[in-house]
């Protein structure tokens, strides 16, 4: 009983602490803290004392479900209704509907569903709570500038940790694992790539780190089109450049898929616009023939496999790599899962799926939930020892089966739709393409700075939408 005194005394202290910015009309700052805390979180954990580090992980997302119930309350009290109007709803309610049928058909612990849901949901919350907040346009543009100020530094701070040659890398990097009550385990992060060779700023992780920057250079990218003031796109441009810049220097790859599709479909479906299509042309012919001149001068690019000091080039032709497909399929690697996922476990249950946090995603990696695995007879995820998959949109789609999948990319759609055309709603449109490509080649899903910022936006976004039409 006295081992749950310390979680019990930090949740009051939460509670209390969100009553008291409550009453004082400040609980929108607990949005500015998180927005601080998720980007920071990896670095912010090396100066916890170990003890103490299981509440300072999950105490901030205990603080954004308070922040969640107390808004809605208020808002059931001002507005009489017990929903509001938004467009991802019906959507999402159909999802937890999934979720509920394919639970009771797979018939496993509730625990167990109920985190595998959270994963996936989790910073819907803060989604909802912007909404429930009816926050005014002055405190979304602090939000905004708030944003916008912690990816230039981050920007910064990678393009420090590049010039550093790797010396920067230990001081960045996460924190030694530690367990949460003898069920799960945070930290222990592999930092298998040479030191220096792959930026990742306070993100612990490269594939983290180039996620946030895709989906900053795609919410900035509509902005070209609007700002006039010469000094403002100075700006802009700069931030933009150096932002690619650091962007390539991850050698995320799924990171540059992400952004450049997401960039390229704001162009291609929204702007029209011939001469910047004319342009990534050009760049994509430049960076084919670099490349066709790469595997002429080399003959083996078929043989390229992942090493630890991989160049850019060879990082490229590694994912056309027949012996490293080879290598992913025969050791259990992505290649094996994208394969197997579809033909052995959604087929397995078609439609509802096999329960959330039971295949795939990081639930089921931490928990040791072998279950599913076990009964398919299919490898524990990655390597038959890492528990997941590195692969966030089939993970879902066997979890949640071929309903739940529909009505996860729905809630995107739907919210796409119903937006109004500005630079906000433009730059959701390419980030949920940036978002749900990327989710193919990684647990990116999962990732907390980019879905928390990813939710953020959105509600702003949605209530600057309200905002234009009631004025």
């Amino acid at each position: 009983m006295l081992s749950f005194l310390p979680y019990l005394l930090a949740f009051l202290a939460a509670v209390l602490g969100l009553i008291l910015l409550w009453q004082l009309n400040k609980s929108h700052y607990l949005i500015y803290f998180l927005l601080i805390w998720y980007p920071f979180e990896s670095l912010l954990l090396r100066f916890v004392p170990i003890e103490f580090a299981s509440y300072a992980k999950y105490l901030p997302e205990v603080l954004l479900y308070l922040l969640f119930v107390i808004s809605y309350i208020a808002f059931v009290k001002r507005e009489k209704k017990l929903f509001p109007n938004n467009p991802i709803n019906k959507w999402l309610f159909a999802f937890l509907g999934v979720s509920v049928v394919s639970l009771l058909l797979n018939w496993y612990s509730p625990w167990v569903w109920l985190l595998g849901l959270r994963q996936i949901l989790r910073f819907v919350a803060v989604f909802f709570a912007i909404q429930f907040l009816a926050l005014n346009k002055e405190t979304m543009q602090k939000i905004i500038r708030l944003i916008v100020i912690i990816f230039a530094i981050e920007v910064g701070l990678a393009l420090v940790q590049y010039l550093s040659f790797g010396k920067l890398d230990r001081y960045l990097f996460p924190p030694p694992a530690v367990d949460i009550g003898n069920t799960a385990a945070f930290g222990e992060v592999e930092q298998f790539w040479t030191p220096g060779s792959r930026v990742f700023a306070t993100f612990g992780r490269y594939d983290r780190f180039g996620s946030f920057l895709a989906l900053g250079l795609v919410m900035l990218f509509p902005w070209f089109y609007t700002i006039k003031d010469k000094t403002k796109k100075m700006w802009l441009q700069g931030l933009f450049f150096f932002g690619s810049l650091a962007l390539f220097l991850t050698k995320s790859r799924a990171s540059w898929i992400g952004a450049f599709l997401g960039i390229f479909c704001i162009v291609y479906f929204v702007r029209k616009d011939k001469k910047v299509l004319k342009w990534l042309g050009v760049l994509v012919s430049i960076f084919a023939i670099y490349l066709l001149g790469f595997a002429l001068l080399h003959g083996n690019v078929s043989k390229i496999t992942n090493s630890a000091q991989q160049t850019f080039t060879e990082r490229i032709f590694e994912s056309f790599s027949l012996r490293s497909w080879k290598e992913s399929y025969e050791g259990f690697g992505r290649f094996f899962f994208i394969v197997n996922t579809p033909k052995v476990v959604v087929m397995s249950a078609p439609l509802f799926g096999v329960g959330a946090g039971n295949f795939g995603g990081g639930v089921a990696a931490s928990l040791l939930n072998m279950r599913v695995y076990d009964q398919l007879h299919l490898p524990f995820g990655i390597q038959n020892l890492y528990g997941q998959i590195d692969n966030s949109l089939f993970s879902l789609w066997a979890e949640f089966g071929t309903l739940g999948l529909i009505c996860f990319l729905m809630m995107f759609v739907s919210l796409i739709k119903h937006l109004k055309e500005n630079n906000f709603s433009i730059g959701i449109f390419g980030v949920s393409v940036a978002i749900l490509i990327m989710g193919f080649f990684g647990p990116y899903y999962e990732f907390r700075p980019l879905m928390f910022y990813f939710w953020t936006l959105a509600g702003i976004t949605l209530i600057y939408n309200q905002y234009d039409e009631s004025h």
